[in-house]
């Protein structure tokens, strides 16, 4: 079948739309975890439901962590501009403490600093650590960040006047559904571009504003595509494809999968934490309301079990995957790892 199906049409309740091709343009899944800078609708909804249908995802281990987003609720992105115009990363006791983790200290690639903050945040029993950047002046603060000086006066901080709390953050998702250099999926007739997509341009550490890049261009090129390709006939196609596997324990809180992310896939990844997060996640039962907040948490389940497989079955460090195991790189993994779902043919006629 070539089409969507609308579950939560406030008209017709669960409809079916068909189409002569699909374009997923859904983001990413930053809500997997506790700390993210995503929206709340970044829950993974095109992943999952491309993954459901039969696609081919790649590289799901592969989730780029921002350094630094302001440690309140909304965990707002604070640019690394703002280190390369003088601001330090502190610990709770006020010391600088990247220089120790690499010698390009605040200016190290976000993996790096991400980590490096991480750690000491476990050091000092999960605080925050602090960026100062009141070395820079008020006058430069509020001229060149303008809108960062706006969130920080939103949470009641004056960063002029005093260092701010950060942590690192969920930031950029850079696997997703499996695409050629037009946007083409493993499955004839759907489309995938922006960050539901893994392109193969972000490599295993997106470069900062790369993201342009496979929303514009791919964007543009899955266009022609659709126009040049011999699509499915919709007609002849119907069929339902079955929902993923539910487990047999209590349906998961959105809020402990999110905690559980972020201890066993965050930052920094073992095989034992991963392990031990891929039992739970097998065994979690799916939330199955015909709500949005239910919904997406199942998509978020579904996305979550691919996460943690791919970290598991990557036993080396590359870009942002960074495992304690196995820290270093390997010629063996120097390539996308792929994953299908099985679907029964009866699906796809």
């Amino acid at each position: 079948m070539v089409g969507v199906e609308l579950l939560l049409d406030p008209r017709a309740g669960r409809t079916l739309l068909r189409a002569d091709a699909v374009v997923l343009a859904t983001g990413g899944a930053g809500q997997l975890y506790e700390f993210t800078t995503n929206p709340a609708g970044a829950t993974g909804d095109g992943l999952a439901a491309a993954w459901r249908a039969g696609a081919r995802v790649d590289d799901l281990e592969f989730y780029q962590f921002h350094p630094t987003a302001l440690a309140v609720p909304g965990s707002f992105l604070v640019s690394e501009a703002v280190r390369g115009e003088g601001a330090v990363l502190l610990d709770a006791a006020g010391r600088r403490f990247l220089a120790g983790v690499d010698r390009r200290a605040e200016l190290a690639p976000r993996d790096i600093v991400a980590r490096g903050i991480a750690d000491q945040m476990k050091r000092q029993a999960g605080l925050p650590v602090l960026l100062d950047a009141t070395a820079i002046g008020r006058e430069t603060l509020e001229s060149r960040f303008p809108t960062i000086t706006a969130a920080t006066r939103a949470a009641g901080l004056d960063w002029a006047v005093d260092p701010i709390p950060v942590t690192p953050a969920a930031h950029y998702f850079m696997g997703g559904v499996s695409t050629d250099l037009l946007g083409r999926t493993s499955l004839p007739g759907l489309y995938a571009v922006g960050e539901v997509a893994s392109t193969g341009v972000h490599g295993a550490n997106r470069l900062a504003s790369n993201s342009l890049l496979e929303a514009a261009v791919f964007g543009w090129r899955a266009i022609e595509a659709i126009g040049a390709d011999e699509l499915p006939d919709t007609e002849s196609r119907g069929g339902e494809t079955p929902d993923a596997v539910s487990g047999d324990g209590p349906v998961i809180r959105r809020s402990d999968l999110q905690r559980l992310m972020w201890d066993a896939a965050g930052v920094e990844r073992s095989g034992a934490r991963l392990a031990l997060a891929a039992e739970s996640l097998a065994a979690a039962g799916r939330p199955t309301a015909d709500t949005v907040e239910a919904l997406e948490t199942a998509n978020l389940l579904d996305v979550a079990r691919l996460v943690v497989k791919g970290a598991l079955a990557r036993e080396e460090s590359r870009g942002a995957h960074f495992r304690s195991d196995f820290p270093v790189p390997d010629e063996e993994f120097a390539r996308a790892l792929s994953w299908a779902r099985e679907v029964p043919e009866h699906a796809h006629r």
